[in-house]
């Protein structure tokens, strides 16, 4: 079998290069979704300069595509967040039974997502996402059917998570890996940075709406406008050209494929480093978004409004951030630094959070929040793209998602210390985990300090 090289630029910077386990570009495709990418540079190949810098990768028209629908699919996330912890922490007045929905949906990640790894390698990227979206509308709709008739059941949202968090294990292994077909590897930081400034547009916007929406509509409503929107996503899709596929059926050999993408990740210090990072942040700070009902309401003294402004704030920040990461621009350097301080920040702004006793002070600690947050999401993202190749991207991202899967871990925790100690001393303690657990990764692996 042969050996892959990074890119010489990556390559360089990071004094290695990751192997590849595969042979051949696996990717019959790719020539025809990057024919279309043709986007303007200047004689000395870089993309125009000032603001433009900040959305170079959306002159490309397939990644144009697929950040439109991208911004339906995370409206529909972030308010389905509110709506359901609305509906949840209402049906029972428990943080515990918040961890418990959020854990369905994390333990099929667990289970599935290497396997949902092996089908972004194997199949056509693009169409396995049109029938994943089609999917997740799916169950949304029956969730929003079972609400109108007030036929709805807390085990009923038990089922519907775990049946999205399978779906999300296919999901996204595949919307990470197809970003560097769209784009490139010369666009990719880029790319990455507004994939995120998408997600937190939408945080600013559509938690907002949906609790605004609860009171008008109903939570059976939002669910209806949560499912158009994975239809419509499906739609957006349409556009992009077929990627290609290695063909096979996903079980045949998939064993063999997923201890492959395992070994590449074994042998690569870096990826165990980031992906250590990934996980501590999964575990233990991101399980703060959870427990934002019982902020608002038992802590706060607020209603499902309140709620949606909330989590609207904290994607003010982080709309900020990750626009800022966006402009830094393909040659900036530090990026593992970056990280660190980020990561430093993120568990900071928490302990401010978590220690706010008034409702504006709790918006202004919101803001910090989704900037450090996103900041560390858009930099750990690139670094571990950039250093995979595209053989086995796939397979690589959906161990990346699988500390997504992990959360629910992480969220049970909390919320069992929610639940004993209150929300404020479960945040502050994921918090102080997180700091500590970040300086001795920063302590103890130089190269992580070293990448740029």
């Amino acid at each position: 079998m042969t050996e892959k090289q990074l890119p010489q630029s990556t390559s360089e910077s990071l004094g290695e290069a990751a192997p590849s386990p595969l042979g051949g570009s696996g990717n019959p495709g790719a020539d025809s979704i990057t024919s279309a990418r043709s986007p303007s540079y200047s004689q000395d190949g870089m993309a125009p300069g000032g603001v433009w810098r900040t959305f170079s990768s959306l002159r490309i028209r397939n990644y144009r595509w697929f950040w439109i629908g991208m911004l339906f699919g995370f409206s529909a996330m972030q308010m389905q967040q509110v709506a359901r912890g609305w509906l949840v922490y209402e049906m029972t007045g428990s943080a515990l039974a918040l961890g418990a929905i959020m854990a369905a949906a994390g333990i099929p990640m667990l289970l599935f997502s290497l396997l949902g790894g092996v089908a972004a390698d194997r199949f056509d990227k693009r169409n396995l996402l049109i029938i994943v979206e089609g999917s997740i509308g799916l169950v949304n709709l029956v969730v929003a059917i079972l609400i109108a008739l007030n036929a709805v059941e807390f085990w009923h949202l038990l089922v519907a998570s775990l049946a999205t968090g399978a779906m999300f294990s296919f999901y996204m292994p595949t919307r990470q890996s197809i970003v560097p077909e769209l784009v490139g590897e010369r666009d990719l930081f880029n790319a990455i940075a507004l994939n995120t400034s998408g997600m937190n547009l939408t945080r600013i916007a559509a938690p907002a709406i949906a609790g605004v929406l609860v009171g008008i509509i109903g939570v059976a409503g939002v669910y209806y406008i949560i499912a158009a929107c994975y239809f419509i996503i499906m739609v957006t899709l349409l556009p992009i050209p077929s990627t290609g596929n290695r063909g096979g059926k996903l079980l045949s050999g998939a064993g063999q494929d997923i201890m492959e993408g395992l070994n590449y990740i074994r042998r690569s210090q870096t990826l165990l480093i980031l992906l250590a990072m990934a996980l501590v942040v999964s575990l233990f700070a991101m399980p703060y978004l959870f427990l934002m009902p019982v902020f608002a309401v038992k802590e706060l003294g607020r209603g499902a409004i309140e709620l949606g402004v909330m989590m609207g704030v904290s994607g003010i920040g982080a709309l900020a951030g990750s626009l800022t990461i966006g402009s830094l621009g393909r040659d900036f350097n530090h990026k593992g630094w970056l990280s660190i301080i980020m990561v430093l920040s993120f568990g900071a702004s928490l302990l401010f959070f978590a220690s706010a006793r008034s409702y504006p002070l709790s918006l202004v600690a919101l803001v910090f929040v989704g900037i450090a947050n996103t900041g560390f999401m858009a930099v750990n993202n690139t670094l571990i793209m950039t250093n995979v190749t595209h053989e086995v991207r796939g397979r690589v991202m959906s161990v990346y998602m699988m500390t997504f899967g992990l959360q629910s871990a992480g969220m049970l925790f909390i919320g069992i210390l929610a639940d004993g100690l209150g929300a404020p001393a479960a945040v502050g303690l994921g918090a102080i985990i997180t700091i500590i657990a970040t300086l001795a990764c920063a302590i103890l692996t130089p190269q992580l300090r070293r990448l740029e």
